[in-house]
């Protein structure tokens, strides 16, 4: 799903339902924009698909560095705008365009959930802003291309406010 509305087309291993490279579709074979997806993994996807994760991270790095024509490289356009405030901000220019294009995150590694379940078993919670800072507590681990659990807030929180809408696959 995410490949999809990314533009990028899944290669499948001969005789097996695994999914081992991509095809990014050009914009003109898309004929729309691509839409920046940020996944907000499971512990157990994260256990389970480490593979995945970093062939999607492969996927995202591989259309940051598309020439597409217009405005349609919205995953481009986003990680440049990111990465030119980050470098204003004094950041180096790689771990600027590292940061900028995370679009992998979940809870540190070893750990598992949200975070929120427990406030919620416990009514540990007054307001609303309780459980956003939990959820962003625990979900600020970046993955992808040998960053496998690194915390990054800043990203997760850019990512977040940047969201239109929400899917959640079981």
């Amino acid at each position: 799903q995410a490949f999809a509305l990314m533009g990028v087309r899944p290669l499948w291993a001969p005789g097996s339902n695994r999914v081992v490279d991509f095809e990014v579709i050009s914009a003109m074979q898309l004929g729309r924009p691509r839409v920046d997806v940020t996944l907000r993994v499971s512990g157990f996807f994260r256990d389970a698909f480490p593979n995945v994760m970093k062939l999607y991270d492969s996927a995202v790095q591989a259309i940051a560095t598309m020439d597409d024509p217009g405005t349609g490289n919205t995953i481009r356009d986003n990680i440049e705008q990111r990465q030119q405030e980050l470098l204003s901000l004094g950041m180096p220019a790689a771990e600027a365009q590292r940061e900028a294009s995370y679009r992998v995150f979940g809870s540190k590694p070893g750990a598992y959930g949200a975070g929120l379940q427990g406030l919620i078993d416990e009514r540990c919670w007054e307001q609303r802003s309780d459980l956003a800072e939990a959820y962003l507590t625990w979900g600020s681990y970046a993955y992808g291309g040998g960053d496998e659990g690194r915390l990054d807030r800043s990203a997760f929180e850019t990512r977040l406010t940047q969201a239109e809408a929400v899917v959640q696959n079981q």
